[in-house]
């Protein structure tokens, strides 16, 4: 599985230069799945009843770059299954420092991170993000929005 120590890049000159590739969550998810599965680790070692129709079939959907929705009735592992699926992601990805929306170094979103980019170049600083802050849960229920579900960010604000 990739991993990326702490600091080993603190610009995205340094980042360029490690020869750090820009992947999406898809691509990580799937290279770390391929990872895990060469090397014979268990991958959701305490979901137990799935290993012949579940499982195989998220390996798959992973594997294959979809998106996967769980439904199911309570109490069938889906929150299990997901936190389980979080440590298929790098143990760490690079962020532009201070970005209040963690935007990646090669691709800023925020107009602070553009002009940031534009004016400094390479000389950027870099910060690292830990794989258990990229994840939260939230459980959908009727009075759920789409903000609480993908987070609602002022665009106002951000531009």
């Amino acid at each position: 599985m990739a991993t990326r120590d702490v600091g080993t890049a603190a610009t995205i000159g340094e980042l360029r230069a490690s020869g750090y590739a820009d992947r999406t969550v898809k691509e990580e998810l799937r290279e770390n799945l391929l990872a895990k599965l060469e090397s014979g680790e268990a991958l959701f070692p305490s979901i137990v009843g799935f290993d012949e129709s579940v499982l195989p079939a998220l390996e798959r959907g992973i594997l294959a770059g979809h998106d996967l929705i769980l439904l199911g009735e309570r109490g069938q592992a889906k929150t299990r299954l997901i936190r389980h699926l979080v440590q298929l992601l790098d143990e760490e990805t690079p962020v532009i420092a201070g970005c209040e929306v963690n935007d990646h170094p090669y691709r800023p979103i925020c107009a602070r991170c553009r002009h940031l980019v534009e004016a400094d170049g390479d000389a950027v600083p870099v910060d690292w993000f830990p794989r258990d802050r990229r994840y939260a849960v939230k459980l959908a229920t009727p009075d759920t929005s789409v903000g609480d579900l993908i987070g609602d960010v002022d665009p106002i604000r951000v531009a």
